[in-house]
């Protein structure tokens, strides 16, 4: 009997030097988060707003959107800080930045799309933005995955959000927490 434990031993750690640590290593699972946006910064020209040269785009520099994942393997909530280079008319652009939670901070690149105006009753139309790109897991935890926003609200004359009447934000992907 004490053979068999110690051939067992013996087996066990000739094995686990063998064994590679990331075969060790836990498997990714399924990540998804959903909640709210409740608010989105505004741009001001000379500020954190210059235009790119002449090709009627701007380049923003710091803009923040703030929201609440409201269910999900994270909950709580977030803020993005992002940079873009937009079309002035339309709002589309790229965006880099990064997307902060309490426990986890994600590096994030992703597209704006053109700005749409939607129905919201009979004759009334509210403008909709909407974003989308790939978030990476830089601290808290491993993983990569998609993101999706939209943003419906009121503008002021210049076209900075004044309120917002409706939002979404998703994240979803792979991770290791």
């Amino acid at each position: 009997m004490k053979k068999l434990i110690l051939i067992s031993l013996m087996l066990s750690l000739i094995l686990s030097a063998l064994v590679p640590a990331t075969a060790l290593a836990a498997k990714p699972q399924s990540f998804h988060t959903d909640g709210v946006i409740s608010g989105i910064e505004d741009t001001v020209i000379g500020d954190n707003a210059f235009p790119a040269g002449n090709s009627g785009r701007w380049r923003v520099i710091d803009r923040q959107i703030e929201g609440e994942l409201l269910s999900g393997d994270i909950t709580g909530s977030f803020l993005m800080n992002y940079k873009a280079n937009i079309e002035l008319a339309t709002q589309a652009g790229n965006l880099h930045g990064t997307l902060e939670t309490n426990e986890y901070s994600f590096k994030i690149n992703g597209k704006i799309q053109p700005l749409e105006m939607v129905p919201i009753a009979p004759e009334v139309y509210l403008p909709k933005l909407t974003f989308n790109g790939h978030w990476t897991l830089v601290d808290g935890a491993q993983g990569q995955g998609e993101f999706n926003g939209w943003v419906i609200f009121i503008p002021d004359e210049y076209g900075h959000v004044v309120s917002i009447i409706a939002s979404s934000f998703i994240m979803h992907g792979k991770w290791q927490p």
